[in-house]
Order: C-alpha cells, then structure tokens, then sequence
C-alpha cells in the first residue's frame, strides 16, 4: 500500500490494522521520492482525523511545515468555493449558515407558507432537504421521487428554502459540497486547475463518502486516476446519514484497473475478541472478503451475562469493572460501556452514582440533564418552590402554547410590582394591567394545567405523579405529534424517567416527589467531570467508532433494541447492523463483555425480550456464560441459527379473537393505526381505560406493548 506507484489503489483495511499509519507512511513516501507536496491532497472526515494525519506526516518529513492539503471534505470545498464563488453568482465573503441558522431560515419558511411547525417540525424538514442535497438534487429533483399526498409540504417549503438561500447568497453546510461539485462540473477551466494540481488524491474512511463526496473525488481526478482510497466496508455504519456502501463496494467497477490491498493484521484486539466480532459480520452477504487476524495472544474468553433486568445488568458491569480496578490494576479510564440508544444509560448512570465510581458520557447529555427530562420535572420544581423563577418560565411555553415573550413581560411587571412569586400574579390575571383577552385565555389555559401539576405533587407518589404529568402537561401528545427520530428518542426518554421514578421508590423507600427531585439535582451535578480524572466511558455505539479500549462492555443485547427493532424486515439494515455490532466488539482490546436482560422497561413497560439474534452466531468456545442468580426463566439457546423474522399474524389465528368481548372498543385480531410504528394487530390487551396495556405486532418494528393512554391507536 505505502510502495504502490500510479493508478487507483483500493486499501480495505480492518478495524484496528493501522491505517492512519499507512497513510501518513505513503505520503511521506511520495514526498520523499520527490512529489510536490503541493501536488497532492488528503481528505477525511473529523478536524481531529486530518490533525493527526498532519501531525504524524510532518514527523516522519522531519518538517514542521508542509504545503499539503489535508483537511476534511467541507474544509476542502469551502477553501474552493471561497476562491472561485463568483462563478455561481456568489461573494467570495459568502455566509455559511450553521444548523441554527438553517433551523432559523426553515421556520420563516413555514411561517411564510401558512405550514404549522407542530405539523412540520423544521429539524424534520431540515433533514429532508439534507438527505437530497447529500444526493446532489434539488427541490425539482426530490419531488419526482417523494410521495406527493404525504410530502408536497416538504417540497413547497424546500423550493422556499432554495430561493431565499439564494436571494440571501448564504449556503448551509450540504451546499459546501453541491455547490463545488456544481461548479468543477460548470466551470471547465477550474477543473482544469484542481485536476492539474493534484496529482495525487487520497481518501480515508472512504466508506462514510456519500454521492455528493464522491462525485467530487472524481472531478478532481482527472485523467491520472492516481486516487488512493481507504476504508473498511465491515465499518459502514452511518446509512442513515447518508453514506454509501456501494462507493466502496463498487469502486473496482468504477476503476477497474484498480490495485486492491488488504490489511487483515490487526494490532489492537485479541484472538477471542476478534473470532467473535468476525463470526458476525461475515454473515453479511454484501462484503469485501477478509479476515483478521493477529500476533496478539487468544486474551480472555468474551463473557457472556443474561441479567434479570437493565438494573441488574447495570448492577453487574459496576460490580465487574470495580473487580477489574481492584485485583488487575485497571483504570477506570481503560473502561467503556456501550449501548444502542441514548435512553438506555439511565440505569447505567443510576448503578455507577450508587457506588460513587466517576463517569462520563460522550456526544450525550446525562439522563436528568436532557431538554424532555428537566422540562418534566422543572413543573414540579415549579409546583413546589413558588419563587422559582427559572422552572417557571422553562415551563410557561413548554409544550409551546402561544405565549409571547410580551404576555411574558407582563406578567414578569405584575409580579414584580405586586412583589409576589410568578405563579401568584398567575392566580390573580384580573390585576394585570394591558392584558389583552386571548393572552389572557392563554394564561388561564396554563393555570389550569399547573394546578393540576400542584395536586399531583401533593397528592400521588412520585412514579405515578409524574405518569400523570407526562399527560396534563400535554407534552407526551406533543411529541407524539412529532413523527421524526429525535422525537421518538425523547418520549423514551421520558418512559425511561417514569423507570427511574419507580426504581427509586423501591430501592430509597421514599416515595415524595421533593426526595426524587434531589436526587436528580445530584446526579446532574456529578457531570463535570476532569479531564485528567479517571472516568468510565459511557456512549452510544456510533460515536465510538474510532476508538479503542481495553475494557468494552456493549449492554442491551436484545432483539428489538439490538439489532433496532426498525432495522428487521429490512435487509440493508439489518446488514448495517451487524456492521454496528463489529465495530462495538472491535474497539476492545482485552476485555470484550457482552450483556442482555431478560426483561427491560421499553415505553414504560417490562417487556421479555429474546436475546440479540448476534449473539447466536458467537462460537461457543470463545465464550465464558454467566447468569444472574436472580435469572428466573431458561437460559436462551446460543445454538447458532438462520435469523428469521416474527411472522405476522395468520388469518387462522386472527378468525380466533372473533368471539371476544371488545375492551374499551377495541380486542385482541384487530387492526390498528400508531402514529410511529404503522399498521399493525393486536395481540393481547391488560386491564381497561386509560392505563390498560395492549400488545401489538407491527410487522416493521416487531410486537409492542403500550399504555393505550399514550398509543393514540384508531382502528383500521
């Protein structure tokens, strides 16, 4: 890879094979051999990957300067387009709006277009317009691909977006890179310039490259073709941002005098962990064929844990990793815990509070200082201390309500002048002088609510309090009404509080709301960590990729969580997957555990959950089991097997429930409407009203059970 001379060279190089090193190594070489430095370019994806290519590149020249271009793919097109804007009607000093700025545009956007944003959520349309631009289309082009009854609003808000970007001479972030793949498409002399200069073009991570990123290495190709790429298709993992595997999977076909090089040694991991992460991913029909292999000894057999539930499993990586610290020396800083969704560190985080062992999470909030979770319980903080002013104006507008910032200094003056706490001026609206009638509704609106948040705290323990809130407040219906991920994320999020709050009764003996909300003060007070300070690692699979331990735990190995329960009746991604288990298991050195818990709170609810269909594909002699003392059930059979898909419902089966009574309407072979997860039949339906649970199967995301309260079901 480093001696190769001229034409296209594919590396694929594994997880931990060195391939910065390589890189670096083949620049210097060049370098070294005579090459320009001005003539060549190196392009990845973080600030953090280039420094460090620059770093080490400057240190084996012996240079501390260099004329090379290395710097990620937005940093390259906007150091294009700040020279050769004009060329598309643009100042060379052109603004680049940030994603609030965007955020800001697309609100006027629907504003101007009579678009509710409850309806349209500008970060959905936000994401809508990326995934094309990311694509190299436009509103014209999106709209013959979209579904005109369910997206023309998106279309009608994206030409918007277009025209006053333009009007504007602003682009966002997906522009840096349209726009100079725009302009070497457009502008023959300026493509001639770039294609002259770089002789040499090389990719790192060339598997994250979307259609627009790789439309722009081959412009400035030219007719050398002396492109050098570097990746790892076993490590693509970011579809839903917009990544291409094919750009890897097919590059030979693009090139096909393409030089191919695999580096299969791998520096980092034992023999175990690697036959196991191996035995996974190569289960994937669509892959480059590899296998890693490496000097390092075979290490520790990978433990394997069934926990009761996610305390237990939390209970059991506290207790292992503080053995770890004790008998073998390890750092607290040589441990990462892993997980499949955000919401999933709350016990995590609960476990490792309750034995004072430091920790940090990475590219997250803590669980008690995310936006869904302080704004619940600022209503009770709120409800409680009338003189907190800070609760009560986080909780005013929140869910949005339609009071103004005017409305707002109105009452803030009544307050004031009256020398009373705002939630007293709230109590006496007829004192207020200039209130006009419909801010006046508005308020009284509020009031009515945040009475309802003082009975709760005075009157219900804290768990049912705060269930009950999630429906007064009107901010579960809030989300709900909001389809897109993020919206997802945070009402499980607020499920995950409502765990939280019965776990504390049970575990304190206290059952006060003022107690849970200390105990939440302290949590979130414990987040500043120091840097030099040795902290468990806590973060979600996809930001750990790239990094590396010694001590990994991947936690919540359950089918419907781990692979997603979104990812099941879809090949792709249950391929990608797999390709986020591979990396997990890859970033150990030493220590690989492997946790899942018989049964886990999902959507307020204990659910059984089977074990990770992955887990089945693991050779049972790289493995060490353990189970819970409190395990209950049967250990599940690791016997390696075909993964199928849960069948929906016969219609043999369905003809069965004809003759059951209907529960509130409804019974179980029906089939119903849910605003997230689609069609689907009931199954089974406990208890009746409000806080009756009905399980369902939804042939795209796997069988449910939901508090009708908060399902919203309609029957199809």
């Amino acid at each position: 890879a480093v001696l190769h001379n001229d034409g296209p060279l594919l590396i694929l190089a594994g997880a931990g094979s060195g391939k910065t090193r390589v890189i670096t190594h083949r620049i210097a070489r060049l370098v070294d051999e005579g090459l320009n430095p001005y003539k060549l370019i190196a392009l990845t994806f973080t600030n953090k990957a280039a420094a460090e290519m620059k770093e080490r590149t400057a240190s084996l020249l012996g240079r501390a300067r260099m004329d090379i271009w290395i710097s990620t793919f937005h940093s390259a097109c906007l150091r294009i387009l700040r020279r050769h804007a004009d060329r598309l009607g643009y100042p060379k000093d052109f603004t680049v709006y940030d994603a609030q700025d965007q955020t800001r545009l697309i609100k006027a956007c629907l504003k101007e277009l009579g678009i509710e944003e409850k309806s349209l959520p500008a970060r959905q349309v936000a994401s809508f317009i990326s995934r094309f631009k990311n694509k190299l289309k436009d509103s014209r082009e999106a709209e013959k691909e979209i579904n005109p009854r369910r997206d023309m609003n998106y279309i009608r808000c994206f030409r918007l977006y277009e025209k006053k970007l333009n009007e504007a001479r602003c682009m966002d972030f997906d522009d840096l890179l349209g726009k100079t793949v725009t302009l070497l498409r457009s502008e023959e002399d300026i493509r001639g310039h770039y294609q002259n200069r770089f002789e040499y073009v090389l990719v790192d991570e060339f598997q994250d490259t979307n259609p627009a990123q790789y439309g722009l290495i081959r412009l400035i190709l030219g007719q050398r073709r002396n492109v050098c790429v570097v990746g790892d298709d076993d490590q693509s993992i970011y579809q839903w941002r917009g990544a291409d595997i094919s750009n890897i999977l097919n590059f030979e076909k693009d090139f096909p005098e393409t030089k191919v090089v695999l580096l299969e040694k791998n520096y980092r991991s034992t023999k175990n962990i690697l036959t196991g992460a191996s035995a996974i991913v190569s289960r994937n029909p669509n892959r480059k064929e590899k296998q890693l292999w490496t000097d390092n000894s075979a290490g520790e057999n990978i433990h394997l844990f069934t926990a009761t539930d996610e305390m237990d499993e939390a209970k059991y990586v506290v207790e292992k990793l503080l053995r770890l610290k004790k008998r073998e020396n390890h750092s607290l800083n040589d441990v990462a815990v892993f997980y499949r969704t955000n919401s999933q560190s709350r016990a995590m985080e609960d476990a490792l509070r309750r034995e004072g062992v430091p920790y940090k999470i990475y590219g997250g909030l803590k669980f008690y200082d995310r936006r869904e979770v302080k704004d619940i319980l600022a209503y009770f903080r709120a409800a409680l201390n009338p003189f907190d002013t800070v609760s009560f104006k986080r909780i005013i507008n929140t869910p949005p309500r339609g009071i103004g910032a005017v409305t707002l200094a109105k009452l803030d003056l009544a307050a004031m002048t009256e020398g009373v706490s705002l939630s007293v001026a709230l109590d006496n609206l007829d004192s207020i002088v200039g209130l006009k009638p419909a801010a006046k509704k508005k308020l009284e609106s509020f009031r009515e609510v945040f009475s309802k948040i003082r009975v709760l705290s005075g009157s219900m323990n804290v768990a049912d309090a705060i269930n009950e809130a999630l429906g007064a407040t009107g901010y579960m219906d809030w989300l709900a009404e909001d389809k897109n991920s993020e919206s997802i994320s945070r009402m499980e999020n607020l499920t995950e509080l409502v765990n939280a709050a019965e776990e504390f009764q049970e575990r304190a003996g206290e059952s006060s709301i003022m107690a849970f909300l200390d105990q939440s003060a302290l949590q979130s007070d414990a987040d500043n960590v120091d840097e030099n300070e040795a902290a468990v690692k806590l973060m979600t699979v996809h930001i750990s990729k790239g990094l590396e331990f010694p001590v990994v735990f991947v936690t919540g190995l359950e089918d419907n969580l781990f692979p997603h329960a979104r990812s099941k009746d879809d090949p792709k991604q249950m391929q990608e997957e797999r390709r986020l288990m591979y990396v997990a298991m890859t970033r150990a050195k030493e220590r690989l555990f492997l946790t899942h818990a018989e049964t886990r709170r999902i959507f307020g609810v204990a659910q059984v959950n089977r074990p990770s269909v992955f887990l089945a594909d693991l050779p049972s002699k790289i493995l060490h089991m353990e189970t819970s003392d409190r395990v209950t059930f049967r250990r599940p059979d690791f016997t390696p097997k075909t993964y199928k898909p849960k069948a929906a419902p016969a219609t043999h089966e369905r003809k069965q429930y004809d003759n059951v009574p209907l529960i509130d309407g409804m019974r179980p072979g029906m089939k119903v409407r849910h605003a997230t997860f689609q069609v689907g039949v009931i199954r089974a339906i406990e208890g009746q009203g409000e806080k009756s649970k009905i399980t369902i199967y939804f042939p795209r995301f796997g069988e449910k059970k939901l508090m009708k309260k908060f399902a919203k079901l309609t029957i199809v």
